[in-house]
C-alpha cells in the first residue's frame, strides 16, 4: 500500500471514531508504510483534526467509564499504555463526576454480592474487594461503597440526579 492510499484509509477511520497517535501509527507500521512517510501522514492528521489527543483521551474515559464500568485506575493504565502523555490523561480521569463514580462502584459490588455464596463474610469481603480493584476502582472508594449503608441492605435509593449522597 502506498502512502496516498494509507493516508486515505485512516484520515477515513479517524472521522468515523476517535484514535490517538499510537493506535495510528500501529496501523501504519503494519501497512509497511515508512517511517517518513508515517510522519507526514500523522502531521496532516493532526494539523486537520482528524487526530487530538486530548479528544481522544476525554472520549476513552468517558466511554470506559459509562460503558465497561471501568474505575480511574484501569483508564490511566490504559491510556499510558497508549503512550497518552500524563497530564492529558489526568484532566481526562479528573472529569469524571464524582458522584457518578461512587454510584458505579456502589452498584458493581452489589451486583458482584448478588453473585457470591455468602460463607465466609470476610472471604466474601476480600472477593469484592479484588473484584473492585480488578476493575480499576481504588481502595479508598471500594472502602466507603462497603461501608455504605445501602450496600448492607443491597438497595440503592439514588437522589434526584440518580446519584447518592451521604
Amino acid at each position: 500500500m502506498d502512502a496516498k492510499n494509507a493516508l486515505n484509509i485512516v484520515a477515513g477511520l479517524c472521522s468515523k471514531k476517535e484514535y490517538c497517535l499510537q493506535e495510528i501509527r500501529e496501523k501504519l507500521k503494519k501497512w509497511d508504510i515508512t517511517e517518513k512517510d508515517t510522519a507526514r501522514i500523522l502531521d496532516f492528521l493532526i494539523q486537520n483534526k482528524f487526530i487530538d489527543e486530548n479528544r481522544f483521551a476525554f472520549a476513552y474515559a468517558r466511554d470506559k467509564f459509562r460503558f465497561n464500568k471501568w474505575g480511574k485506575q484501569k483508564i490511566i493504565l490504559m491510556l499510558k499504555q497508549k503512550q497518552i502523555p500524563a497530564g492529558i490523561i489526568r484532566q481526562a480521569v479528573e472529569t469524571l463526576d464524582k458522584k457518578e463514580y461512587d454510584t458505579a462502584c456502589l452498584n458493581l459490588l452489589l451486583q458482584k454480592k448478588k453473585s457470591l455464596k455468602n460463607e465466609d463474610p470476610l472471604k466474601d469481603k476480600n472477593k469484592l474487594i479484588r473484584f473492585a480493584l480488578s476493575r480499576g476502582f481504588d481502595y479508598d472508594t471500594i472502602r466507603n461503597c462497603l461501608h455504605h449503608p445501602e450496600f448492607r441492605t443491597g438497595y440503592i435509593s439514588p437522589n434526584e440526579n440518580g446519584s447518592w449522597d451521604e
